[in-house]
């Protein structure tokens, strides 16, 4: 395992970049050919690799075995606690890769934050492919301007003036501490916005929906950018309406975990997400582990050579279709672990209830939220802009809805209209949250 030096890191991001695909490519043949070989490579090297020796070894498999994406169906599925024992046992190994490598962490928003280790050469061709996503929306680098929100893995100080690089007006960035922005702190940041005029906002999706609603209730404006994305949380259409209609058209979906960085992307006016080919594979599985168009969304990276992540276990659910033997995302539904609780022990997915929103106007922002087995409540917040839609027309909708999809028995329901709804303590914002312990019945 050859390790890079932290300052080479750079370097190696510029390298990464020109190699990587700046532009969505169309020619899906050449895409397929090009991620065939990919596959192989990645597989050869996983197989050097103690861990993955053993699951090759287990299931009387070779690197010969894996020449495509839809080969990787026949190699075990990684699951978080899978992933936690192998980081886990390399570092009591070797604990001084806690110096050689970056280590990063999950969120915790599925459970026990994950913390797993990447090499400075891994570091640097993800941050390469997440300057090339930009790119695919139409960020130039070099010349534009960015706002960008303070990650937990950042050793940036916000308040450090420009970079001698940025005062030649080039790569210019901004980064934003959002935690600081709350209750009347928007209107600094919209200030902010407007005064900076950046071409592209990257901010959590928490963060600009609350941005929208306390522009359109205090009257302000706020300036359009040219692209801008809801970093690492999926967009609900009641939300995508409201951020399209205060920000303008530039909205990309940008889809990612941090186990395996950004791995797809959507852009304005296509009708499904493109995936990384080029460094990642992203499958559909069922709930028997085969191929499907519908189910599970399994990640592989293709490249990490140092810790490469094959068939991980994401935790989101998604739609998809191949085109020319290429598989591209037409939806995602977010969140397995996102289920509503029924009180004969099913669990059933909350998209149900998210596209009912889809028809209703009224509200720029919606929660629902299971405290008890037989209780949803639903906390929403007014959309100031809309003068025709009542509480009471809102909650009447919701009621002839929820009832029709679950039976008039089953929840009772209780609205709760508020000024803004808070992000987790993560910083991202759930649709649906679930407050039952495993084992309520």
């Amino acid at each position: 395992m050859g390790f890079i030096k932290k300052e080479f890191k750079n370097v190696m991001t510029l390298y990464y970049l020109l190699k990587l695909d700046k532009k969505v490519p169309t020619d899906n043949k050449a895409i397929k050919q090009k991620q065939n070989k990919k596959v192989h490579k990645t597989m050869k090297a996983a197989y050097k690799i103690p861990y993955y020796r053993k699951q090759f070894d287990a299931n009387g498999l070779t690197p010969d075995d894996f020449h495509s994406a839809e080969d990787l169906a026949k190699f075990p599925i990684m699951t978080r606690t899978d992933m936690r024992e192998w980081m886990q046992g390399l570092i009591d190994e070797d604990p001084s890769l806690l110096e050689k490598c970056q280590v990063y962490a999950t969120s915790g928003s599925s459970g026990v934050p994950l913390k797993f280790l990447l090499s400075q050469r891994e570091t640097a061709c993800m941050n390469a492919s997440w300057i090339r996503v930009l790119m695919f929306a139409g960020h130039k680098p070099l010349r534009g301007t960015m706002l960008t929100f303070l990650t937990t893995h950042q050793k940036v100080d916000p308040n450090k003036g420009d970079s001698w690089i940025q005062k030649l007006g080039l790569m210019r960035r901004k980064i934003v501490p959002e935690h600081l922005y709350v209750g009347e702190g928007m209107r600094d940041l919209i200030e902010l916005v407007n005064e900076y005029k950046p071409d592209t906002i990257c901010f959590r999706k928490n963060v600009l929906v609350r941005m929208a609603v306390y522009a359109r209730n205090h009257g302000m404006e706020i300036w359009h950018p040219h692209a801008y994305t809801p970093v690492s949380e999926a967009v609900d259409e009641i939300t995508r309406k409201l951020l399209i209609e205060t920000f303008g058209p530039g909205l990309f979906d940008a889809y990612g975990c941090n186990e395996t960085g950004n791995c797809a992307v959507k852009l304005p006016g296509s009708d499904a997400f493109y995936v990384y080919n080029d460094t990642h594979v992203l499958n559909v599985v069922d709930d028997d582990g085969n191929l499907s168009d519908e189910g599970r969304l399994i990640g592989t990276t293709l490249y990490k050579k140092d810790f490469p992540i094959i068939n991980y276990e994401i935790g989101d659910t998604a739609t998809s279709e191949m085109r020319d033997g290429v598989r591209y995302i037409k939806t995602i539904k977010g969140r397995m672990n996102d289920l509503v609780r029924h009180a004969d022990g099913a669990e059933t997915s909350a998209a149900e209830l998210y596209k009912i929103f889809h028809g209703s106007n009224g509200v720029a922002q919606f929660r629902y939220i299971q405290d008890k087995i037989d209780e949803l409540r639903i906390l929403m917040v007014k959309d100031p802009m809309n003068k025709t839609a009542t509480k009471e027309s809102v909650e009447e909708y919701l009621t002839e809805k929820i009832f029709k999809l679950y039976g008039p028995d089953e929840y009772k329901l209780k609205f709760e209209w508020v000024d803004e709804i808070p992000p987790d303590k993560n910083g991202k914002m759930r649709c649906f949250v679930c407050n039952l312990p495993k084992d309520d019945k």
